[in-house]
């Protein structure tokens, strides 16, 4: 793979590396960053990082990890520095992980100083967040519950894709559903954040594992008056399957919304399919032109499948996964979508909102440019307009009590 390469068509603007998939990443931290300011420090690590090398983008970040966790403890008397600082060690570990191979000694220390650093940010910030464990058949899925108080309010079930943990959950819809009055429960399916750890990898059927989340939110808080379901990328295939399996659910959110995932494996995963295996990595090294950072996270999501390599991982998609009986879907249903985007994200989203609008249901969709700073996946670089967005359109629906 060349190092200007992508697994996936996720952003058109370049904003630091030639490496599309580094830049996405970039990008990605950008967005989250966004939401408490370390735009400072993510530059000045990325400045230091060649493009497409994973081992100095773990360096880079790595170092950042460690400066901040040093900063949190000294400013232990001064609450916002302290929370600044945590969530910036808390992120840039994560940053760390998006490249380290999942068989590195490295990857479960740095996941572990992620969940400690989050842990202690939102301590400092005095957050209604809990760090759950929802029950599933012999094992249980790793997860953050957001409850503000014991009054009825609506609830947020976040759905995350193929590179989420529960703390880009937080940064996804935690902290806007919080200040918008509305609990959330942000949980790790199989597949995401750590659990293939625990032997629980990504699935094609996902529709009951999100309704054992919305059992679980009930259990915990049994006043929910309505739930949303929000899943974006992957999430977005997994929230449609609930949508139409589970009547629990009131309004779907869907950045984008996916009905077939397996087409979308086959037309926009391009140049990761055509990697047929070491003589080519072999060649690639050779001249120069491997892209270090594609190629290790495509042994982590082989890792996140549960299977030898990435190719078998999809061919395994191809073969399982089935179209979602979106005739059952009857929920309003809110549809977003950016123009850095691969077409056929764009194609099935067409698809859902005629198909849905058809049968009556309440569809509406946005459509997000450069021109709005908001063209990368799932809105990555732009998470405050398409939060506003998503809490405007869910406040016309079911208005959340004010926030405790």
């Amino acid at each position: 793979m060349r190092s200007s390469d992508e697994i996936m068509a996720r952003q058109k603007t370049r904003v630091r590396f030639r490496s599309a998939d580094m830049d996405f990443i970039f990008s990605y931290l950008l967005g989250i960053s966004s939401l408490f300011g370390a735009h400072g420090p993510l530059f000045a690590a990325a400045s230091r990082i060649r493009n497409a090398r994973a081992s100095d983008w773990r360096r880079e970040f790595g170092a950042l990890a460690d400066r901040a966790q040093h900063h949190t403890a000294s400013a232990a008397g001064c609450a916002e520095e302290a929370r600044q600082w945590a969530l910036t060690d808390c992120y840039a570990n994560r940053a760390v992980l998006q490249f380290t191979d999942p068989a590195a000694p490295e990857f479960t220390e740095r996941w572990r100083r992620m969940e400690d650093a989050f842990a202690t940010a939102m301590r400092w910030w005095r957050a209604p967040v809990t760090a759950i464990e929802v029950p599933f058949d012999d094992s249980s899925l790793p997860g953050y519950l957001l409850k503000l108080d014991d009054k009825p309010r609506p609830a947020i079930t976040m759905i995350g894709g193929g590179d989420t943990s529960r703390e880009d959950l937080f940064a996804f819809v935690g902290l806007a559903a919080w200040q918008h009055g509305y609990n959330a429960i942000m949980v790790d399916l199989p597949g995401q954040g750590h659990t293939p750890a625990r032997g629980l990898t990504f699935t094609t059927g996902m529709q009951r594992l999100v309704s054992a989340v919305i059992d679980h939110l009930y259990a915990e808080i049994p006043a929910t008056t309505h739930v949303a379901a929000y899943g974006v990328s992957g999430g977005g295939y997994f929230s449609c399957q609930a949508a139409a399996t589970d009547p629990r659910i009131d309004a779907w959110v869907a950045a984008t919304p996916i009905y077939d995932v397996a087409e979308v494996f086959r037309r926009e995963f391009g140049v990761a399919l055509r990697v047929p295996g070491p003589f080519l990595k072999w060649m690639l090294t050779l001249t120069g032109r491997v892209n270090e950072a594609a190629e290790v996270n495509l042994r982590r999501y082989a890792w996140q499948f549960g299977t030898a390599d990435f190719v078998s991982a999809v061919k395994e998609v191809l073969q399982r996964a089935q179209p979602v009986d979106h005739s059952r879907i009857t929920c309003p249903s809110l549809f977003l979508y950016s123009t850095g985007e691969g077409p056929e994200l764009r194609r099935q989203l067409d698809f859902l909102e005629h198909s849905l609008t058809e049968r009556g249901v309440s569809v509406t969709s946005r459509v997000f440019t450069a021109a709005d700073g908001c063209e990368a996946h799932c809105q990555l670089n732009n998470l405050r307009l398409a939060q506003a967005v998503i809490f405007d359109w869910l406040g016309t629906r079911f208005p959340a009590p004010p926030m405790p």
